[in-house]
């Protein structure tokens, strides 16, 4: 009788495992060095699937980043991050450096404080009092890219590309609209609400508070998932030499 619930245990345990390899191969995706297209696939699985959160790799789920308004009794909602797109990715093993580049809409929403914790703003808000009439929103642009140091490590058998802390420069995008007719009310509104998000921005550390939580997202996926199901190598090449350097239209300074 042992012998059989032992049995049936170890089929149980195949069954798991295999059902695990099953799911991460949905949304896995493996690209050679010189496929920056496969690369942006790569990364929106990644996005959808892992880096937002993900139960079987024990990566914990991302949130927007709320702050507190003042004492409006609102919240200032930071998000955009969900809908980022790759638009540079590099790698240079003789230097041991791994980069991203995202462009993301950064979507500045004020929320009601009802239901959800916000954090204290880098600068406190000073003259933002008791809230009345509509809430504010604002959709304007990001660009993030991170510098993540790294080692290629091998742990039992399989190898890693083992993250450290990333170096981040964010770029948050609110135009001025100083063209903008002012006689003109449609046009009035929407300057109002670019001044507004442009102050807003000013109270937080971007890279910090709104950034970092979801980049180091991609450290966790490091550790969780070996480098070989991500990167395919041609026969000449190993992951310790590995070069390439992608980027559509957009450089940092």
């Amino acid at each position: 009788m042992r012998s059989q619930t032992i049995l049936f245990v170890g089929i149980v345990s195949l069954c798991s495992a295999k059902e695990y390899y099953d799911k991460l191969d949905r949304y896995l995706i493996a690209c050679h060095t010189t496929d920056f297209v496969c690369f942006k696939r790569q990364y929106k699985a990644l996005r959808d699937n892992v880096l937002l959160g993900n139960n079987i790799l024990n990566i914990d789920y991302y949130d927007p980043y709320y702050f507190k308004y003042g004492n409006s009794g609102t919240c200032i909602k930071l998000s955009g991050l969900e809908e980022s797109e790759l638009v540079g990715i590099s790698m240079d093993g003789a230097v041991g450096l791994f980069g991203l580049t995202l462009e993301l809409p950064l979507r500045v929403q004020q929320v009601y404080n009802d239901t959800k914790l916000c954090a204290e703003p880098e600068r406190e808000f000073t003259s933002v009092q008791t809230h009345n009439g509509s809430l504010k929103k604002f959709k304007g642009n990001a660009t993030i890219q991170a510098i993540y140091p790294y080692e290629i490590r091998k742990k039992k058998g399989v190898i890693h590309m083992v993250l450290e802390e990333e170096d981040l420069e964010v770029i948050l995008d609110i135009p001025h609209l100083i063209d903008y007719d002012m006689n003109n009310t449609e046009q009035l509104a929407v300057y109002n609400l670019s001044e507004w998000a442009y102050d807003i921005l000013q109270h937080i550390d971007a890279a910090k508070s709104f950034a970092l939580p979801y980049t180091s997202q991609y450290r966790t996926l490091a550790e969780r998932v070996s480098i070989e199901r991500l990167l395919l190598l041609y026969p000449e090449e190993e992951y310790t030499d590995v070069k390439f350097n992608f980027s559509d239209s957009y450089h940092f300074p």
